[in-house]
């Protein structure tokens, strides 16, 4: 009796490790350790080809969970796309504000995005792998303990732009560039990175409502200005910034000096004393360093009467933008 229950054991896990060898890995899987296994038990895994999932844009609304450097760890984006979008349609990629609510944002972009006919990518920076202001608003330069610069590949900025290539390598756009729109902490998001970053993939950008910026020169230090900041800027890249079409938008009513999440230290507030004055500070320094340099302005600054600090207002008047910009190549002043 003992030989006999002693054989079925060896039976079931002998089963158990063939069955572990051979299961094919998902796309976001990290390999496990490698151990020694039975021969058959390898011959088994060589013949089992490893599925590579094709990303795939839902239809209406959905997520996409994009695949990081390292492949460890991927990035959750929420989109939209109405009836009849294809590879030819125009994409909008939306960074959030403070409170990194992807789903939100997309879904304040839904009827524009339908009314326009756009396609919307909203990606999701957790708190988790990106955490603080460092993490998102500064675009995920250094590490947070050690405050070592990070690889490109590891900047949040950097895998923005790699989120877009990845959806034209995988055929689910033909788009050449993408509109980029940021609101408050992601308007600080879509100026750095336009700042930092070389030659972003970006079409045109509407940037509205920043609690507060980092200026194109290096009068300021890091992160007010290029001082000492982790990336160096050169004066080439930033006629190239100057030179892309960029508008810089507030509400006129976004002048609350009190408003909690506004900051407050002195740097902060020798650009105004409220968001409709720091906008306006960032964009008139900038033209005029432009100017010094001689090079090409291709920025708008307008401000929203009757607006306040508001997400969903300025995600309808930035679609209502890049669907003027699609068709006349120009904003709609």
């Amino acid at each position: 009796m003992i030989t006999v229950l002693r054989c079925a054991v060896l039976a079931l896990l002998f089963s158990a490790s063939v069955q572990a060898e051979t299961t094919v890995p998902t796309q976001e899987a990290a390999p496990a350790a490698a151990k020694p296994a039975p021969a058959v038990a390898k011959a088994a895994v060589t013949k089992v080809p490893v599925a590579k999932v094709p990303l795939v844009f839902p239809q209406g609304s959905g997520v996409m969970h994009i695949a990081l450097a390292g492949g460890k760890k991927s990035l959750e984006a929420f989109t939209y796309q109405p009836v009849g979008a294809d590879e030819t349609t125009p994409v909008v990629i939306v960074m959030t504000g403070v409170d990194r609510n992807a789903a939100t944002y997309r879904n304040d972009w839904m009827t524009v995005a339908d009314q326009y006919h756009l396609r919307v990518v909203v990606p999701h920076f957790s708190e988790q792998d990106f955490p603080g202001a460092a993490g998102y608003n500064l675009g995920n330069l250094t590490d947070s303990k050690t405050h070592h610069r990070l690889p490109k590949s590891q900047w949040a900025f950097s895998i923005v732009d790699n989120l877009f290539t990845t959806l034209q390598k995988q055929g689910i756009t033909e788009q050449k560039q993408y509109y980029l729109f940021g609101n408050s902490a992601g308007c600080q998001f879509v100026h750095r990175m336009l700042t930092l970053l070389p030659e972003p993939n970006v079409k045109a950008a509407v940037c509205a409502a920043a609690g507060w910026w980092t200026l194109p020169d290096t009068d300021q230090r890091w992160p007010y200005g290029l001082r000492e900041a982790p990336v160096t800027v050169s004066q080439q890249q930033l006629n190239d910034y100057f030179a892309k079409p960029v508008l810089i938008a507030v509400g006129a009513e976004d002048d609350d000096p009190e408003n909690r999440l506004l900051r407050k230290s002195k740097q902060a507030m020798a650009q105004g004393t409220n968001r409709l004055e720091r906008a306006e500070s960032y964009f008139t320094t900038s033209q005029q360093r432009a100017e010094q340099n001689n090079t090409p302005f291709n920025w708008h600054f307008m401000d929203l009467s009757d607006v306040g600090h508001s997400g969903s207002k300025m995600s309808v008047f930035a679609a209502g933008q890049f669907a003027w910009f699609e068709q006349h190549n120009a904003f709609h002043l």
